[in-house]
Formats: structure tokens, sequence, C-alpha cells
């Protein structure tokens, strides 16, 4: 598997790149796990990067979550 910069996200864990002073997601010094607030409202007009990682870090998540479900169901 390929290694992204958003290793280690889980629903209730932040990415392993993620630090108190840096946030993988926002690229700021501000949490934007999508399920611990997500983005300030300036980076959601302006910073398509931003953006694009937190797209992706819900995809990730949602992903996961319907492995999981899958996973329960044929067991």
């Amino acid at each position: 598997m390929t290694q992204t910069i958003l290793d280690g996200l889980t629903e209730s864990s932040c990415c392993a790149g993620c630090t108190a002073d840096s946030c993988v997601i926002s690229g700021q010094a501000y949490c934007a796990h999508p399920r611990k607030g997500g983005l300030h409202h300036h980076q959601l007009q302006a910073d398509q990067g931003a953006m694009r990682r937190l797209q992706t870090a819900r995809d990730m998540l949602l992903r996961s979550a319907t492995e999981l479900q899958v996973a329960r169901h044929n067991t």
C-alpha cells in the first residue's frame, strides 16, 4: 500500500504527521480532522489544497467505516 500524508487517520486519531503546531489537513496550527471540527471558514473559501486534503480525509474515514461494516456482516 502506498504511504500518504494522511496515514494514521482514524475516526478519533489525527494523521501521523500532525503535531501540536501543524495539522496535515489544514496546513495550519489548528486541527482540521473531519470529526473534530474541520477547516476554518477562511480556508473553506480560499485554500483549495486544504479542501482537497479534507475531502480525501472524509473519503478515507467513510471507506474505513464501510469496510468495517462489511467485515462485521460477513462474520
